[in-house]
């Protein structure tokens, strides 16, 4: 059965990635077989590649030092408190849902094809840029260099379009031949059905390995940390966080939250509404 859960929608337990569901349909029901998947670990063979990071399209501008704090104009400042975190160095991460596109609408698999925002989800997306999460400051802008996110950073945030960094590895995963089609059009497609049972053993056709989807999201957090413990975030000249803006899909988000949660895996996380923001915190060592 579908699954809601506080507003925010997603597949069956065993569907690996939300991006073809929307949050105005979460209500519908729809059968499907109700066995959990397994969250596996990613497997070997991947991590080699995902070392250096060069295949990974940054352009040399986009790789630019973002200055310690690009302000927001006509955002309020950010008033929340900092004893929760204690003394403790503290990267936070304010990750932003992209917008839907007529795929989501219609519940298909949308992972690299590159489709724009439907224009009823632009005007949505604009209301959304007082959402508390934008207010004060950020040490920098990252986005997947999809244009549903590129075209949702400008509706959210339009004044932070200049530091935004466009990188391909917030990209979602690549469904291969499985892009376009419906979980109904799949469902009875015995690789479909063993990549849903285990998704670390069993690649889409022609699409995304799991440890390489997990890989180069593991490769831009340790880059991140890497980079905040180099300006200094340490310093005591630092007050509070620092904080970094991510635009991207929900099956990234997720796949964030389960890194970040305690005794939390991808499968029982959810990406927040399209347009809204959750927040995770990374401790640096």
């Amino acid at each position: 059965m579908a699954k809601t859960q506080a507003g925010l929608d997603f597949e069956h337990e065993r569907e690996p990635i939300d991006e073809l569901n929307t949050a105005e349909e979460s209500s519908s029901e729809h059968e499907h077989d109700p066995s959990p998947g397994h969250d596996s670990e990613p497997g070997p063979g991947h991590e080699s590649e995902l070392s250096t990071g060069n295949e990974y399209d940054l352009s040399p501008e986009q790789k630019h030092e973002l200055s310690p704090e690009c302000e927001q104009t006509g955002v309020g400042s950010n008033d929340q408190s900092e004893s929760e975190f204690g003394s403790a160095p503290v990267l936070e991460l304010v990750l932003i849902r992209h917008g839907h596109t007529l795929w989501n609408k219609e519940h298909r698999y949308l992972g690299s094809t590159d489709l724009p925002l439907l224009p009823e989800s632009k005007a949505q997306l604009a209301a959304l840029r007082q959402q508390p999460e934008l207010a004060g400051s950020f040490w920098r802008v990252y986005c997947s260099d999809m244009r549903r996110c590129r075209e949702t950073l400008e509706l959210i945030a339009p004044a932070l379009m200049h530091y935004a960094i466009y990188d391909s590895r917030l990209r979602e995963m690549s469904f291969g031949a499985w892009e376009g089609y419906t979980y109904e059009q799949l469902q009875h497609l015995p690789q479909y059905r063993d990549w849903i049972d285990d998704p670390a053993a069993v690649t889409p056709p022609d699409g995304e390995a799991w440890s390489v989807f997990t890989g180069r999201v593991e490769h831009f957090v340790s880059g991140l940390l890497q980079a905040a413990a180099a300006v200094g975030l340490k310093s005591s000249s630092h007050a509070g966080p620092l904080r970094v803006l991510v635009v991207t899909h929900g099956g990234i988000i997720r796949q964030l939250l389960a890194r970040t949660m305690e005794g939390r895996s991808f499968h029982d996380t959810t990406a927040p509404l399209p347009g809204t923001a959750v927040t995770v915190r990374l401790q640096l060592p």
